[in-house]
């Protein structure tokens, strides 16, 4: 597999939906339907409750998609960033959420803007829900040290939606998988990685890390898991 199917993914893909068609936008669906409302309140819920989500946070939002989840975020705290490298989601994103200063979107590739962020200490709290395992290793590497590094205000990173590599069994079970494929940041999923994998990646970027798992209600529980990162 190649690095198309992620191209297609992040920046073809959403311009085939209907410009309404938020949740289609950024493939937060479940057999081609957007997901509920509850399932949206949940995530929302352990992102707030996994970093502590307070008043005075300033949220960095990376692969930020279209706002649709940023916003109601933002809207927890004392607003934020959110950066995409899709003109299209970036596009429908500043139409329809942002309120400058306190909720801003930037068209941006993840990786170049946390190195070149003028203002980095602005941030306290950060988050990449849904993109990470399109991260080849190398670059999942530097995304958490340049966090770390430079974005010192930063106490905790939520990473959400990461295939669990040890219950990949559980998510292949109407299609064959393809040799390989588990390690391909170009593949459909992405690169799956076990809690100790991300924990041991995460550990050399200078993070400590709590791994979850959402409750059984929510539609990728069995094959999903997220991570808290704290700063050491």
């Amino acid at each position: 597999m190649s690095r198309i199917s992620t191209e297609y993914q992040f920046k073809d893909h959403p311009q085939t939906c209907d410009r309404d068609d938020l949740w289609g936008q950024v493939k937060r669906t479940v057999g081609g339907k957007p997901v509920t409302d509850e399932q949206i309140a949940m995530i929302i819920d352990a992102i707030s409750q996994g970093v502590d989500l307070n008043a005075q946070d300033r949220l960095l939002d990376l692969c930020c998609g279209n706002g649709a989840l940023s916003t109601q975020l933002f809207g927890r705290c004392a607003g934020g960033l959110g950066v995409d490298y899709s003109d299209f989601l970036i596009d429908v994103a500043n139409e329809r959420f942002a309120r400058p200063p306190v909720e801003r979107y930037v068209l941006d590739d993840a990786l170049a803007y946390l190195h070149r962020e003028e203002e980095p200490q602005l941030f306290t709290k950060a988050m990449c829900y849904g993109a990470f395992p399109y991260f080849p290793q190398p670059l999942a590497l530097e995304f958490l040290q340049l966090l770390h590094a430079r974005f010192t205000g930063i106490e905790q990173v939520f990473l959400g939606q990461l295939p669990d590599r040890s219950r990949m069994d559980e998510f292949f079970t109407s299609r064959v998988r393809v040799p390989g494929e588990e390690d391909d940041p170009g593949s459909l999923m992405g690169i799956w990685r076990t809690q100790e994998q991300l924990t041991e990646l995460a550990q050399q970027a200078g993070w400590e890390v709590r791994c979850s798992r959402m409750p059984t209600t929510f539609f990728s529980s069995h094959y999903r898991f997220d991570a808290i990162l704290t700063r050491i």
